[in-house]
């Protein structure tokens, strides 16, 4: 009896470990099937959100593409390449508003514009033209309404890091360092890969004396590639001046 006892205990127990084996088997199938499904998601939803702006994975990774090379400073390359781009997708607002860009950092102001205006037209919710025509009125000296469109930007995202930064900059230039600071740091914590926000935030520091707050903007700039350290120096050193 005892004999019987001991070897009922023992097939429990093996049976038990199987029990726990399979277990384990079956939670890592789970497991595996939840990332599974979790990789189909997000793919669905590239997918969706591709479908929605009308653009294939090629032309977007056109556009990722000549934005990388727009943040390097290839600006020529960029008009030239975004140009032909357009030609072969006209409705892409994305398109057009990076060529505005372009366009507005060799300062052909009369085709940025026409190029914003572009992207605006195909799509009136795309925030990103409307700073593009904030920065235009601005470069031609009408703040007022340079914040008109930046507030747009604003009123169709609220969370746009380039309208709070480009914000940042009409107060500068209207003496109101306390509030550009305000605009930055709102801009910094929406975006904190923005070499320009790095860069106009370490600008409103210095103008309201913090230089070691200056100092670390600055050398966030520098480590985020910003392509005109030289400018902010020379504002740091009292060469230069937005007033």
């Amino acid at each position: 009896m005892a004999g019987s006892l001991i070897f009922l205990r023992k097939v429990q127990f093996e049976k038990g470990t199987v029990n726990y084996e399979s277990n384990r088997i079956i939670l890592a199938n789970l497991v595996l099937e939840e990332l599974k499904m979790r990789k189909l998601i997000i793919l669905l939803v590239t997918l969706g959100v591709l479908l929605l702006t009308g653009c294939s994975f090629r032309e977007n990774a056109k556009l990722i593409e000549l934005d990388k090379k727009y943040n390097q400073g290839q600006y020529e390359i960029v008009v030239e390449e975004a140009n032909k781009f357009v030609s072969d997708n006209p409705d892409s607002y994305r398109g057009w508003n990076i060529l505005g860009w372009a366009y507005l950092k060799l300062d052909n102001y009369k085709k940025a514009e026409e190029c914003f205006d572009r992207s605006i037209a195909i799509n009136p919710n795309y925030d990103n033209a409307y700073v593009g025509k904030g920065v235009l009125c601005r470069e031609d000296g009408d703040f007022a309404a340079a914040r008109e469109w930046y507030l747009k930007a604003i009123a169709i995202t609220p969370q746009n890091p380039e309208a709070f930064s480009s914000l940042l900059v009409i107060e500068l230039k209207e003496g109101n360092d306390a509030k550009a600071v305000e605009y930055g740091e709102k801009a910094w914590t929406l975006r904190k890969d923005s070499p320009v926000i790095a860069a106009n935030l370490a600008i409103a520091y210095h103008y309201i004396g913090d230089v070691k707050k200056r100092d670390e903007f600055y050398e966030h700039a520098k480590r985020l590639g910003y392509l005109n350290l030289q400018t902010l120096k020379e504002i740091f050193e009292g060469k230069l001046s937005l007033r």
